[in-house]
């Protein structure tokens, strides 16, 4: 999995939600005119973060508490100049000068402060990229300073970093809601109302508090990467593992995918590989036939054990498949199953319904970039 976008369209509390959900590790690299922010995952745990706005080093950070003093500083900055790939935490650590356990604290707080700080940015550009613990950055600090063995969970950071956020805006004067999209297909409207209806007034569900947070991120789409990623995100709501194929004219091909998990190989690299045709019997075949969601136990066939095979062989009780429509045509099939837990699969009406919208919005993507085209050609 690898996520590039814009903070305006994917936040970064969206953004550690899919990671931590995926169990993934990588590292995230966040740049606006704020700065340029990092923060290192291990299996969706935070292990490493470091921003060029905040830039006290962890010995000054010793020194500032009384931890340790000038000369001690000095006698460890000296020893880390003979092996400059040790951390000067380990180096003060093994040495004797500072416990483990009150440095693993250290470090821990001032990861959890630079990641409350990230929350906040609302604009800028990301990137994720998936890779072992030695990110590549260009953030002109010693990120590997602050860096923790058994990590901080991704959840916990968001809820306390929403709660400090909360709480900083309390005295800020609160922004009229925006206006709902206009309706741009009659056939929906009815069902969409419902569903703004339903989250306005009953006790919100999980999947249901997602879909009113991103229907208005279908407003206005730039690219359909945008989209297909809103899409992925919001099936992480309701299945543990997902994978978007593009239809093509004979068959379907991996477009992307969270939480499939394979031992020695690249998940990414396997779902890309996936080519399932259309001229034989498969799940696919009969959701794009039928342009219809599928929700029930997988049908034997060869198509579809090839599939699982290449997803690890282990067969799900139950399988979600929801086709996305474009100008008329299936573009896109969203699989989603709940391995390796297989519990019931629900939500599967909320992610139909985001998913006719983002159709919608691929829609006028489409258009407005035929009119730009048409545009520049009179001109």
């Amino acid at each position: 999995m690898s996520l590039v976008g814009r903070l305006e369209d994917l936040a970064l509390p969206d953004i550690f939600q899919i990671i931590s959900l995926s169990k993934k590790t990588g590292t995230l690299i966040v740049r606006s005119r704020r700065g340029t922010g990092m923060v290192v995952f291990k299996d969706g745990q935070v292990v490493q973060a470091a921003s060029d706005g905040i830039r006290d080093s962890l010995g000054n950070i010793l020194v500032s508490q009384g931890l340790l003093d000038e000369q001690g500083l000095s006698d460890g900055l000296a020893r880390q100049k003979k092996d400059p790939n040790k951390p000067l935490g380990m180096i003060l650590s093994e040495s004797g000068v500072l416990p483990a356990e009150t440095l693993e604290g250290i470090i821990r707080k001032q990861i959890e402060e630079i990641v409350y700080d990230l929350l906040a940015w609302e604009e800028g550009f990301f990137n994720f990229e998936l890779g072992e613990i030695a990110p590549k950055d260009k953030i002109e600090i010693d990120t590997q300073e602050f860096l923790l063995k058994s990590g901080i969970s991704a959840e916990y950071l968001l809820m306390e970093g929403t709660r400090i956020l909360d709480e900083k805006r309390k005295d800020e004067p609160r922004q009229a809601p925006k206006a709902p999209p206009p309706a741009a297909h009659a056939s929906y409207e009815p069902a969409v109302e419902e569903f703004r209806t339903r989250i306005e007034t009953e006790e919100p569900r999980k999947e249901i508090t997602a879909l009113k947070s991103m229907f208005d991120e279908l407003r206005f789409p730039t690219a359909t990467a945008e989209v297909t990623l809103l899409i992925l995100r919001y099936a992480s709501e309701v299945v543990n593992r997902a994978i978007l194929f593009m239809v093509k004219k004979d068959e379907v091909r991996g477009l992307g995918q969270f939480g499939i998990e394979l031992k020695g190989k690249s998940p990414d690299q396997v779902v890309r590989n996936i080519r399932v045709p259309l001229d034989a019997p498969s799940l696919f075949a009969s959701v794009i036939e039928m342009r219809h969601s599928y929700l029930g136990p997988l049908e034997q066939n060869e198509s579809n054990t090839y599939v699982i095979g290449e997803l690890g062989g282990a067969m799900p009780d139950s399988v979600m498949a929801i086709p996305l429509i474009v100008d008329g045509k299936v573009a896109l099939v969203v699989y989603g199953d709940n391995l390796p837990d297989q519990k019931p699969i629900g939500g599967v009406e909320t992610l139909e319904i985001f998913m006719s919208q983002a159709g919608i919005a691929l829609e006028k993507a489409l258009l407005e970039r035929k009119l730009a085209e048409l545009q520049k050609e009179r001109e």
